[in-house]
């Protein structure tokens, strides 16, 4: 794998170590109020915003269904010790490798990999044949993405279709859908055989998308 294209793939990994540190923080104060409080009971606002959060992040760097999401999103009770636990635990596993999605993680690795391969192509001039691999790369992550995310899809399905499912479910943001959008007609027509319709400047940008794309997803 090329190393710029392993850079990018971990590129927001102190990003979200810092996320998870915020969000102890913010537990460790709900956990300080819940003990200092006679009756046990503890500002709501503070408590979920927490909970939604860490929900949000972990059913992001996993799946719905892991372990971690479960244990928080299951709890009895509001117990804001619980959650803090349950925080600082998957930090641990994070920072050591333990916890993003395998599948997720493979699916990086390869698609590094054909994507390194579409740069030596462009280097070479060959602007047809790469633009190829990066709208195959865009299809397979999507793809991969909607079944991470539990989304039905069908054979048949491509780049629009999916990043369309993957956008109703919240799942990819109304700019990076529109994103797609326009960046697909690139491969479009490379698959097409409309070799005329685009320059090697913009399977490049293509190319940088579809990086930035994968290394915000799969993680």
């Amino acid at each position: 794998m090329a190393p710029h294209s392993r850079l990018l793939l971990s590129k927001d990994r102190e990003e979200i170590i810092l996320k998870f540190r915020e969000l102890i923080e913010k537990a460790q104060l709900a956990c300080d109020e819940f003990s200092q409080s006679k009756d046990g009971t503890i500002s709501g606002d503070l408590y979920f915003q927490v909970r939604a959060s860490a929900l949000n992040l972990l059913a992001r760097l996993t799946s719905e269904d892991s372990f971690y999401v479960r244990e928080l999103r299951d709890m009895p009770k509001i117990n804001p010790f619980v959650m803090r636990g349950i925080l600082s635990a998957a930090l641990v596993d994070y920072m050591q490798g333990f916890l993003a999605d395998n599948k997720l993680l493979v699916s990086a690795e390869v698609f590094a990999d054909f994507l390194s391969q579409a740069e030596v192509l462009l280097e070479n001039d060959y602007k047809d044949a790469a633009a190829v691999v990066v709208r195959s790369v865009l299809e397979d992550g999507l793809r991969r993405l909607c079944e991470a995310s539990k989304l039905e899809t069908d054979r048949s399905d491509g780049v629009f279709k999916l990043a369309e499912k993957l956008a109703r479910a919240n799942v990819l943001t109304k700019i990076e859908f529109k994103e797609i959008e326009a960046k697909k007609e690139v491969g479009n027509d490379a698959a097409h055989g409309h070799f005329d319709a685009y320059t090697k400047a913009d399977v490049l940008a293509f190319h940088e998308f579809v990086q930035r794309f994968l290394a915000n997803h799969l993680r």
